[in-house]
C-alpha cells in the first residue's frame, strides 16, 4: 500500500496515485447515481493521463529495458548496475501499465461492458470474466493509497 507506492519512481507513483485517486471519485459518483459525472472522470483519465501522458513517458523505460537485452543477448556488457536498474525500470513500468489498464477497465465496465471484457480477456489476469473480478474499492473499505 503506501510503503510500495513510496518504492515506485515518480511517474509511476503519480500515475498509479491518479488511478486510486480515481477509483475514489468514481466509486462515489456511481453510489450517488451520477453515472455522467463517472463515465466521464473515466474516459478524460484514460484519454488525458494515462494515454496521452503515462504511456508516452513508459515508453523510455521500455526502450532502456529493450536495449539492455539487446546488449546482454548480443554478449556485450550490459552495463552491470545500471543495465539491472534499467531492465528493472521497464518491468516496473510494463507491471504499473498493466494495473493502471485493468484497474481502469473494471471502473469502466458498467458503460461498456462487452469492450472491457475483450480488452481484459489479452491482460494477465485473475478469474474468467471481468464481470467476477472485484471492484477496485471494497464497500467500507479505507481509500487506496494515494502521493501527495
Amino acid at each position: 500500500a503506501a510503503a510500495e507506492m513510496a518504492r515506485l519512481p515518480l511517474a509511476e507513483r503519480y500515475i498509479v496515485s491518479r488511478a486510486h485517486q480515481l477509483v475514489s471519485q468514481v466509486t462515489a459518483q456511481l453510489d450517488e447515481c451520477t453515472m455522467g459525472a463517472a463515465g466521464s472522470a473515466v474516459a478524460r483519465f484514460l484519454w488525458d493521463e494515462f494515454a496521452d501522458w503515462y504511456i508516452e513517458v513508459s515508453k523510455t523505460r521500455q526502450g532502456m529495458g529493450m536495449a539492455v537485452a539487446a546488449a546482454s543477448g548480443a554478449g556485450a556488457d550490459a552495463g552491470g548496475e545500471a543495465g539491472d536498474e534499467a531492465a528493472s525500470e521497464a518491468v516496473g513500468a510494463q507491471r504499473t501499465l498493466v494495473y493502471v489498464l485493468d484497474t481502469s477497465l473494471r471502473l469502466l465496465h458498467p458503460f461498456m461492458p462487452y469492450v472491457t471484457e475483450a480488452l481484459w480477456q489479452r491482460l494477465p489476469h485473475e478469474g474468467e470474466t471481468i464481470m467476477h473480478a472485484p471492484w477496485p474499492l471494497a464497500p467500507g473499505a479505507p481509500a487506496l493509497a494515494v502521493d501527495e
